[in-house]
């Protein structure tokens, strides 16, 4: 079947992954909406079955011009609570008003529907989107993935140190990450998007590895030494986040990194059964293909490269 699917935030790293994914299928086109097309890549730019609509995140005019027309909708956005709240809210309020049959939220991370509404969480917008879209007529669908393999080799989380190749963590080191990459969080976003009924709450998932099984990959593919470093117990770690959170609740630069970490290994907030296998074509990448695919000395910069 033919599909006109909405990317909204296209000059950012996950949509260009979906992008290139849904590309690769010649009945889809591709509607883009960001705020200044010349920062996309030229392949985007010239191809015949990508149209780039330019807008602010909170204008619901240009908004709807985006969503008139499209199948499904995906929100990209990464940033701060007034995009990943009031951005979404404006492209919500477009979808519905354009009939826009499905959103596909900006989630794609640790499943937060089993997280304490009064628990500090740096992504609240997941939480308030889930409530927003219950109001709407567009069938709203989220996309739980765990930590984004990439990020938690970057300089984000604060636990790995390319320098020294040390990786820091909180617990026993027998605490697990449950973790996927942007490309096959984005090819799962892809299948999911060209697939009408889909509609609800689906969790994918690369890879479930300790800091200790890390080490023993790691050291494995690379032929060289992880260190792991102890940073203090999981309740240290969650006495630091909920003071952070108390003391300074919208400055997440204090403690959004720790409170992401607690979420993804405290153990209440894992995925539990997974949709994986309603996509078996999709392939999910593992660590240890993800290690082979990444030089040690590019690791901590695995980010930087994706997209075109």
């Amino acid at each position: 079947m033919t599909a006109t699917v909405g990317l909204a935030g296209l000059t950012g790293k996950f949509a260009q992954c979906i992008a290139k994914t849904l590309l690769a299928d010649p009945r889809v086109s591709i509607r883009g909406y960001c705020r200044n097309a010349r920062k996309l890549p030229e392949a985007l730019l010239n191809s015949p079955r990508i149209e780039v609509i330019e807008g602010e995140s909170n204008d619901l005019e240009a908004a709807r011009k985006f969503v008139h027309g499209t199948d499904v909708v995906i929100c990209c956005y990464f940033g701060g609570a007034d995009l990943m709240v009031v951005g979404q809210k404006v492209l919500i309020d477009a979808c519905d008003l354009e009939n826009v049959p499905r959103y596909i939220a900006g989630d794609f991370g640790v499943d937060h529907t089993k997280i304490p509404t009064d628990a500090p969480f740096p992504k609240e917008s997941t939480r308030i989107i889930t409530e927003y879209l219950k109001s709407k007529n567009v069938q709203g669908v989220h996309i739980l993935v765990g930590a984004l393999m990439e990020t938690f080799w970057s300089a984000y989380f604060q636990l790995y140190d390319a320098k020294s190749q040390t990786l820091s963590y909180w617990g026993t080191g027998n605490e697990a990450w449950e973790l996927t990459t942007f490309q096959t969080a984005a090819d799962y976003t892809a299948a999911v998007a060209l697939d009408p009924k889909s509609v609800g709450v689906f969790r994918f998932l690369s890879d479930r590895k300790t800091p200790v099984e890390i080490k023993h990959l790691y050291d494995s593919v690379y032929g060289s030494q992880l260190n792991l470093k102890c940073l203090g117990s999981i309740e240290e770690l969650t006495e630091n986040v909920y003071t952070a959170a108390t003391s300074a609740p919208d400055d997440l630069s204090k403690w959004g990194a720790n409170g992401f970490t607690l979420w993804c290994i405290n153990g209440k907030a894992y995925l539990g059964e997974l949709d994986n296998k309603i996509w078996p074509q999709v392939h999910s990448v593992d660590l240890v293909e993800f290690f082979k695919t990444h030089p040690l000395d590019a690791l901590h910069k695995a980010d930087e490269t994706l997209g075109f």
